[in-house]
């Protein structure tokens, strides 16, 4: 029941003008708070601080533009399934092949950096939840309402490779790409373990997790052109074996 002066809610599809006007300057929002974060800290040591942040200006958001609700709910922050966590653990666990697969090719040693176990915890708060809670939490959700998954999927992929060029400035053409394309093909099974997983952020940060992993190790010069180039293989290929599993089986 809405009650009398109540503020009215703005949730439904993301068509028309003042729709589409909403929903990008929420997106901007979000993710200039996420971009100017990060980049303040690219080691993601600080991970937690950056999340905090996200997940602050992701409520006033979504109080502000949406209207009033559940909005930590609405971003992610619910009870997933089990079955989703099970499915995320073992396509994180087919990325991480990419370790031994450099290791074996290279023969060059893998070392972990001093403190990975804070910088995990620091890579799952920012790559994990607090760029799920941008590119699922809000972007593909508000793109679903209305929508098939396929639609919900494809728009969302140019604004993720965009926002990806800066990666190309900074790192080369051959990285940014491979970062865009990454970025853009992950966008289809990520949101299928949101879905799947009741609308949730916490099976695809898993995922996440493990795509950016590489932030844990240290890569010796020799190796660094053959690992970049068999992580964006193994995460281009591995998360799209999330998309075998039907939702039947993923919602009992």
């Amino acid at each position: 029941m809405v009650t009398a002066g109540a503020p009215p809610v703005r949730d439904g599809a993301v068509r028309g003008g003042p729709a589409w006007v909403r929903f990008l300057v929420g997106f901007a929002v979000l993710w200039t708070v996420l971009a100017g974060a990060a980049q303040l800290d690219p080691t993601a040591a600080w991970g937690v601080a950056v999340l905090a942040a996200v997940l602050v200006v992701g409520v006033v958001v979504e109080r502000v533009l949406h209207g009033p609700g559940h909005a930590l709910r609405r971003l992610g922050f619910g009870r997933p399934t089990t079955r989703g966590l099970w499915l995320a653990a073992g396509v994180s666990a087919g990325v991480l092949l990419v370790y031994p697969l450099t290791i074996a090719l290279t023969g060059a040693p893998i070392a972990l950096r001093p403190g990975w176990l804070w910088l995990l915890v620091g890579v799952f708060a920012l790559h994990g939840l607090a760029e799920e809670l941008v590119w699922r939490g809000y972007v593909f959700r508000r793109l679903r309402v209305g929508r098939s998954f396929p639609a919900a999927a494809a728009l969302s992929m140019p604004l993720i490779a965009v926002t990806h060029v800066p990666i190309a400035v900074a790192s080369g053409p051959v990285i940014g790409l491979g970062a865009m394309a990454v970025a853009a093909t992950t966008a289809v099974p990520l949101a299928y373990l949101f879905e799947t997983g009741r609308g949730t952020l916490w099976a695809p940060a898993i995922v996440h997790t493990a795509i950016d992993s590489f932030k844990l190790v240290v890569i010796p010069v020799a190796a660094l052109t053959t690992f970049s180039l068999l992580l964006v293989a193994v995460s281009l290929l591995v998360p799209l074996l999330a998309l075998a599993v039907p939702r039947r089986v993923l919602a009992r």
